[in-house]
């Protein structure tokens, strides 16, 4: 080949890499505009962040409101609201808490101090996740119009956290909608500060948000919840399609641009398609069996000890969701990816599939052959498929287990009736804080009042010192594998798929947001 010919092909090649080049920052610089579709199992129960746990209300209102502090990649506290982090006075009891200024309300009203002080008096009097920081509470005021101020009764290592907390979080509501809903009450005014508003909802139809134009972002850069949040799509349409095979079908065929809580059976389909992409969520969820401690033959420590030792992990998880991709075998209460919490401690009794160890506790607690309700959901198809393996594995030791198959909302409502059953399935999604497992509370259903669980949990509840409060956390998980409040399976990996189109999708959290996310057909 001629100089002349080589430099020619070297420049053609020079010219080629620079027009790639600028085709993939194209792609990569984001485009407002758009409708943003995403399939969901159904319609929340509310709107109101303050009122439930249920982590499909907080995927939708993390988008409307906004809390004075969320969670990072790592998941520690980051402010939102607030201009930084709580000065906290020397004696550890008074956090002082600066607003950011200008941020307006959807309805054009600017926050001030009372609409914050207004709303954590709301949250902290009902919210689940505000009860452990809540007890400590002695009062919340307003110093200024820009000064927040949170006085303690006595010192608290989660006072941070709990605020920070993405579920059941502490938005931020305007003052006047605050006080016109007292809890219980549900909130049907939907006003907050985030880059979305709401617009409207029509049950079994969708629920509609549109961008926020008077939205003020903050100068940081996108940071797992928090930093930087830009609406660039006009709307975002939530749309309930309570079977995952239409979810599914809706994706592939265009007519939604992404889909959530879909079955692992979906992977490998979604996989091949060039149009899609599918998303395994790491860390999603562990399955549990709650025992009801509060009455009946469950109050008997010698037959969850007996349960605990005849299940056997690996079938029950398998029997769930089926590709090993999406499943793990831990006994840590936290998971292993939440490095400053994770612990084996107590984990021998993880696990053991052993029989005749099963057979001698039931002799033991007097068992006769009375039978244990186990109630369970298809609507969850892997709670299902864990109690029937699970049912399977406990006969075969001696005991009768009635399993009682209902809808989602009967065994919520269920759960609360200690009169109602033995068991029930349901799974623990990630929270940053030990003190926010409800499961190891005396006021969620299940009814975990053990002193030896609760004594220690208080205790980390109060201790601010990390190191300390981490060798509470790993008493409690060798005091949990002793009194065995729960069962704990495997941790479950979710499946998530959307239009190769979506950009700008943080794929690293646990849940869904949609802002700095962009639509690039």
């Amino acid at each position: 080949m001629s100089r002349g010919l080589r430099s020619g092909v070297s420049l053609l090649l020079v010219i080629g890499l620079v027009a790639m080049t600028g085709l993939e920052a194209r792609a990569q610089t984001p485009k407002k505009g758009g409708v943003l579709k995403v399939a969901v199992l159904g319609d929340p129960p509310t709107l109101d962040s303050h009122w439930t746990t249920a982590n499909f209300v907080e995927i939708i209102t993390q988008h409307i409101y906004e809390s004075l502090y969320t969670l990072d990649q790592n998941y520690q506290p980051i402010p939102v609201l607030a201009e930084a982090l709580p000065a906290v006075s020397a004696d550890g009891l008074t956090y002082t808490i600066k607003l950011r200024q200008g941020i307006r309300f959807h309805n054009g009203k600017e926050m001030t101090s009372d609409d914050v002080v207004a709303s954590l008096k709301r949250w902290g009097g009902y919210a689940v996740q505000a009860k452990a920081m809540w007890a400590s509470v002695e009062g919340v005021r307003a110093v200024d119009r820009s000064t927040v101020e949170i006085k303690l009764k006595e010192k608290s290592g989660i006072v941070l956290i709990s605020l920070a907390n993405a579920n059941n979080f502490a938005a931020v509501y305007p003052k006047e909608i605050a006080e016109k809903y007292p809890t219980p009450a549900k909130v049907t005014e939907y006003i907050g500060t985030g880059p979305f508003k709401f617009v409207e909802w029509k049950p079994d139809v969708h629920i509609r948000m549109v961008r926020y134009d008077d939205y003020k972002p903050r100068a940081e850069a996108a940071n797992g919840y928090g930093g930087r949040k830009v609406a660039y799509v006009d709307e975002i349409r939530w749309i309930p399609m309570p079977d995952v095979a239409t979810r599914v079908a809706s994706l592939e065929s265009g007519e939604v641009d992404f889909a959530d809580d879909l079955q692992a059976v979906a992977y490998d389909r979604i996989k091949d398609n060039p149009k899609l992409r599918p998303l395994i969520v790491r860390p999603y969820a562990w399955a549990m069996a709650v025992f009801n401690k509060k009455e009946g033959l469950m109050t008997n420590v010698k037959l969850r000890q007996a349960v605990q030792a005849a299940v056997d992990i690996e079938p029950n998880m398998r029997a769930a969701v089926g590709n090993p991709l999406f499943y793990r075998l831990d006994s840590g209460l936290a998971f292993t990816e939440q490095k400053a919490w994770h612990s084996k401690a107590g984990g021998d009794a993880y696990n053991q599939r052993n029989k005749d160890k099963a057979k001698k506790l039931l002799q033991e607690a007097g068992y006769k052959g009375e039978p244990i309700r186990f109630i369970t959901t298809k609507e969850y198809e892997w709670m299902y498929n864990v109690a029937l393996v699970t049912k399977q594995q406990l006969e075969e030791v001696g005991m009768t287990i009635d399993l009682q198959v209902v809808d989602w909302a009967t065994l919520v409502q269920r759960r609360n009736n200690e009169k109602m059953y033995e068991i029930f399935t349901t799974g623990m999604t990630l929270v940053p804080d030990p003190t926010q497992h409800p499961y190891l509370r005396c006021d969620w259903p299940g009814w975990t009042c053990d002193e030896a669980i609760t004594s220690r949990m208080d205790a980390i509840r109060k201790e601010p010192d990390p190191k300390k409060r981490m060798a509470l956390w790993e008493e409690v998980h060798r005091v949990f594998y002793e009194r065995v409040p729960v069962i704990r399976y495997g941790d479950l990996f979710g499946l998530r798929a959307m239009q190769a189109y979506v950009k700008g999708y943080n794929e690293k959290m646990a849940f869904p947001r949609f802002y700095n996310v962009w639509l690039d057909k």
